[in-house]
């Protein structure tokens, strides 16, 4: 995490987001949501394995909001007040494929936005709070893990995208 850096880590996050938005583009429109059950990627939960392309990139759009907002909240100093939970980031769907794109591509312009005009802030620096995973961890860190996050499921897209059927019939 140190040798990505602040910067690093914000085009990580708008890198990636970029590739997702790429392998969304290239899905036929009437294939986003069908489920494709991958193979176990590093850093995916097993409950995850089996989604569409458009639960995938709704599911990008909760963490990354999520996550921009504890990051927030720990430049000010202030530790979230509720827990980190695996199941409150899990895709709902039903908001349609037109508008989850609309609000990745919102949620990529937004950081980029920040990124320009927000001070870095240095590892170790601050409050932390809890990761489900990693226990608790500072603003640098969930600013890291933003894009580290992101390539993970960009993966899995990739994966959805080589899983699809050719027929559509699964």
């Amino acid at each position: 995490l140190r040798r990505l850096g602040w910067a690093g880590a914000a085009d990580l996050f708008q890198t990636e987001g970029a590739r997702v938005l790429e392998l969304w583009d290239a899905l036929p429109p009437d294939r986003l949501a069908e489920r494709v059950l991958v193979r176990r990627l590093p850093g995916m939960e097993d409950s995850s394995r089996y989604w569409s392309a458009e639960m995938t990139v709704e599911h990008l759009v909760v963490v990354g909001t999520d996550l921009r907002g504890v990051i927030r909240s720990l430049r000010a100093g202030v530790v979230p007040g509720r827990a980190a939970q695996v199941e409150d980031v899990k895709p709902k769907g039903g908001g349609g494929a037109a508008a989850v794109r609309a609000a990745f591509a919102r949620l990529l312009a937004e950081a980029a936005a920040d990124a320009a005009t927000d001070p870095p802030v240095a590892p170790g620096v601050g409050p932390r709070f809890a990761h489900p995973w990693f226990g608790p961890i500072d603003a640098y860190r969930w600013h890291c893990l933003l894009g580290i996050h992101q390539g993970i499921h960009r993966r899995q897209l990739d994966a959805i995208r080589a899983g699809l059927s050719p027929s559509g019939t699964r």
